[in-house]
């Protein structure tokens, strides 16, 4: 696995339209590695993008190291480039016990039952549910949020946004449909309760949306 980060230049043309259109960011994405390069590895392209005022950073797991040429030309700076390590090496490191930092971008949705038939996926509203959402698939996942008993979970939502683009609809013959997708970041710390659990989130995402960058949560060392 390969854990990648790239800046994305919003003075740029295509660093404009990337920064505000998950398809063509998405398809950017894909389009670092080679044709049916990720399908051969059965894994799966994760990514993410981060904006702390001015700066935007795009972050990318893999099982195939990428080729951001493209983007570093068309939407970033000629003077940087893109960072690449081996994921593989930290995932190993991880254990049961270990507490650290995360973000996470995520969409929180549920789905509304319907008798006969499979029900309406609905987003999450408040940031009160949102956290449920999460703090309930955490176990499964392999951390908790709550590191000692009875106290409240040590996550919050700190950015909440409705995402809408165009994409090409299968079942609407390849028609052009509206998609919305309500995009919430979370930034806590959580505590390793199944090392292996924990592993696969970080290389499979965490809920829907994972194409449109949701799902990839990303941990630090606490000070």
């Amino acid at each position: 696995m390969w854990f990648s980060s790239i800046s994305i230049n919003p003075q740029k043309r295509m660093g404009r339209i990337l920064l505000a259109n998950r398809q063509e960011m998405h398809k950017a994405v894909l389009q670092a590695f080679p044709p049916h390069a990720i399908g051969q590895t059965g894994g799966r392209v994760l990514w993410r993008l981060d904006s702390e005022k001015h700066a935007h950073t795009l972050y990318v797991v893999s099982p195939v190291e990428p080729d951001f040429t493209h983007i570093v030309e068309n939407a970033g700076w000629l003077s940087q480039t893109w960072n690449s390590i081996d994921y593989g090496g930290f995932l190993e490191k991880l254990m049961v016990g270990q507490e650290w930092g995360f973000r996470l971008q995520a969409n929180p949705v549920k789905r509304q039952h319907i008798a006969g038939g499979r029900g309406k996926v609905l987003p999450h509203v408040t940031p009160i549910q949102q956290v449920h959402w999460l703090v309930n698939r955490s176990e499964r996942l392999g951390f908790t949020t709550m590191p000692h008993e009875g106290e409240e979970p040590s996550v919050s939502v700190t950015r909440r946004e409705d995402l809408r683009f165009d994409r090409n609809d299968e079942n609407l013959g390849g028609r052009r449909r509206q998609v919305t997708l309500r995009n919430v970041q979370f930034d806590g710390v959580l505590k390793v309760t199944d090392a292996d659990a924990l592993k696969s989130a970080l290389i499979n995402g965490i809920g829907k949306g994972k194409a449109y960058g949701c799902g990839l949560m990303t941990l630090r060392r606490l000070s």
